[in-house]
Order: structure tokens, then C-alpha cells, then sequence
């Protein structure tokens, strides 16, 4: 038994769960009887079937940012919490500057020297009374000074914490007292103007997409609101070397009611993706494909005179929406797919809404 034979064989065994055998002869009786069922119109076209991909995802922030200080010392103030909106340059942290600001005013006063033994030592080399190795080096001793005084007042500059772009604060990660290392992130912000959703999509499926491609978003926290979105990126590398691949679909957010981590549900239209399933091809509910005891693979169709028709198939790629059948359906036909474990060919049905 194959592969897709085995999965077929299993979600039959699942549904049939709770129902008994019973002789050839009561399934004969038993068959006169009219049987419910539901059925799937299939498309007006081969390959152009209707039901829709959906993948599971989570909302996160188009862009998140780690700020952190260039300088080491003791947190004097956070001017933010998470939540918080903040705008482009605005005050986030500092740092006391109080032994940085010490440095800087003794280093100023050192350069001050320099300069004006620099100034003094040229004065006399331009009249000739000295060396012009002594006038090169107060000029020396005065960049130097100078330089250090500057890369001090510079940490001055970054004892400070502005951000860089306007976003919500997600995340504080110190307070008040602590002490700060260079590179240490101290909050985290969050562009939420446009978010983005993050789905992990099969190997075998990976392919069927674009970027740009149009998807709809459902919002679990939202009462499942449906929005719009377009796929602004598609993994090349697997995850954790496993036969699934990151997508990503992005979302406008002007008024800010997305939020990073909310669930959500994106679906995809299978009518938009003809090409992964070909031509000849339509995609049905694994569960309406069954297999006899010589391995042959069948479904049942509901005639114009509400009989059930057993069609034997020939099945194609295993998708996440369902079997693709390469051969054995028609198009406008109408398969059987609930009610079917009760069927054999000719049995009178009745199509439920």
C-alpha cells in the first residue's frame, strides 16, 4: 500500500469508526433506502476548483528595533513604558553622565595647554631659535589632546537614548539603577505601521507562491476581521532543516489596531493557483477518496437523477487543502463528500444543503 493509499485507507477507518458490518445481503436492503449526502460542485474547468489554503500565523511588527547604549553606566531615567507610542528623536533613557562630563572638562583644560604651547613653540620656530622637530611635536601633544577631548564629549553625546524611528515601545528591558553595557538592548520598538504575518508553509507548497500575491488575513482577536494583505516575502532556507518554509504577508495598519502576536488565519485562494495543480487536475477533500480491497481508488458523484455513481480515480500530489485527482472526474460534476461510507453504485441519495 502506498503512501496516499495508506492516508486514504486511515481517514476512512476514522470515519467508519462506531458503524458495523453487516452481510451482503442487508447492504443490498439497505442501500434501497434513500441516503443523505453533501456534495462539492466541482469546477466549471479542470484545475479550477474552489475551496481555499488556509495556514495558521501570528502577527508580528514589520520592523523591531533593540536600543541600546554605546556607553556603559548607571540608567538615571526611562522616560517610557511598554505601550507607549513615541515619536522620531524623542528622549527614550540616559545614563549619568556625571564621570564622562568630568573627563571631558579635564581633557578640554589639557588641550587648552597644548593649544597654546603649540602656538608659543611656533612662534619661535617661525624666528628661527628652535628646532622644527619641537615645533612638530607641541603640534603633535595638541591633536592628540585635542582628540581625546573630543571621543570623551562623545560619550557624553551617547549617555543619552533618542529614538530613531516613531514606533511603539514592546518591550523595557531595564530600570532605573541598573547598570548598562554597551550593545545591551534597554527597550525594544516597533514599527507597527504596517505588520506582517508569519505563516510556515510545506515543502510541496512553497512553490505556488509570489511575492505580491494577494492572500486574506483573518483576525482571531479581531472576531476573525478579514483584511487584506500581499506576501512581501518567501523563505529560501527551511526551518530548522525541515520540509516547511517561512512566509510572510504584509498588512497596512493606519489606526494601529493589529498587534503584534495576535493570532491569525491566512487563506489563500486555490483558484489563483491553476499552475500548482495543472491542467488536467482537481483537488478534492482527502476524505471522499476511498480504496477497495484490490488498492483501486474511487469516489462517488451524484448523478442528475440523484444516484450515487462510484468513479474510479487516479490520484496526483497530496496537498494541504486536499488530493489532487488526475484523471476519473468531470468538470460540473458533483462529488460526494459526507455520507458516502454508507454508499454503493446506484444508491439512492438525496443532496443536503
Amino acid at each position: 500500500m502506498n503512501r496516499i493509499n495508506f492516508l486514504i485507507a486511515g481517514a476512512s477507518l476514522a470515519m467508519l469508526s462506531g458503524i458495523t458490518g453487516c452481510t451482503n445481503k442487508k447492504e443490498h436492503k439497505a442501500t434501497q433506502n434513500i441516503i443523505n449526502v453533501q456534495v462539492m460542485q466541482l469546477g466549471s474547468a479542470a484545475g479550477d476548483y474552489t475551496q481555499s489554503i488556509v495556514y495558521n500565523g501570528t502577527l508580528q511588527a514589520n520592523k523591531s528595533i533593540d536600543l541600546s547604549f554605546q556607553v556603559s553606566g548607571t540608567i538615571k531615567s526611562l522616560t517610557v513604558q511598554p505601550g507607549d507610542f513615541v515619536k522620531k528623536g524623542q528622549l527614550v533613557a540616559a545614563i549619568d553622565e556625571t564621570t564622562y562630563r568630568s573627563q571631558y572638562q579635564a581633557q578640554a583644560a589639557q588641550a587648552k595647554l597644548a593649544e597654546e604651547n603649540y602656538r608659543r613653540t611656533k612662534t619661535v620656530f617661525e624666528k628661527g631659535s628652535i628646532a622644527e622637530i619641537k615645533m612638530l611635536e607641541a603640534k603633535s601633544n595638541f591633536d592628540q589632546a585635542t582628540a581625546m577631548a573630543k571621543a570623551t564629549y562623545q560619550n557624553i553625546v551617547h549617555t543619552k537614548l533618542f529614538a530613531p524611528e516613531s514606533g511603539y515601545v514592546g518591550e523595557k528591558n531595564a530600570e532605573v539603577g541598573a547598570i548598562a553595557s554597551p550593545g545591551q538592548p534597554v527597550i525594544k520598538l516597533l514599527d507597527t505601521r504596517s505588520v506582517e504575518v508569519l505563516v510556515s508553509v510545506p515543502e510541496n507548497e512553497v512553490n505556488r507562491y509570489q511575492t505580491g500575491e494577494k492572500a486574506t488575513v483573518r483576525i482571531e482577536a479581531l472576531n476573525n476581521e478579514e483584511l487584506e494583505g500581499r506576501i512581501s516575502e518567501i523563505g529560501v532556507l527551511s526551518l530548522n532543516n525541515s520540509a516547511n518554509y517561512n512566509l510572510k504577508v504584509k498588512l497596512n495598519n493606519p489606526d494601529q489596531k493589529l498587534r503584534p502576536g495576535m493570532l491569525s488565519k491566512v487563506v489563500f485562494d486555490s483558484k489563483s493557483n491553476k499552475s500548482h495543480v495543472g491542467n488536467n487536475e482537481i483537488v478534492v477533500p482527502l476524505q471522499a477518496v476511498q480504496v477497495d480491497e484490490k488498492g483501486n481508488q474511487y469516489v462517488y458523484v451524484a448523478s442528475s437523477d440523484n444516484k450515487a455513481k462510484r468513479k474510479q480515480v487516479k490520484t496526483g500530489q497530496l496537498y494541504s487543502n486536499g488530493l489532487a485527482i488526475k484523471s476519473g472526474l468531470e468538470s460540473n460534476e458533483r462529488l460526494i463528500i459526507s455520507g458516502f461510507q454508507k454508499l454503493i453504485d446506484q444508491s439512492p441519495i438525496a443532496v443536503q444543503k
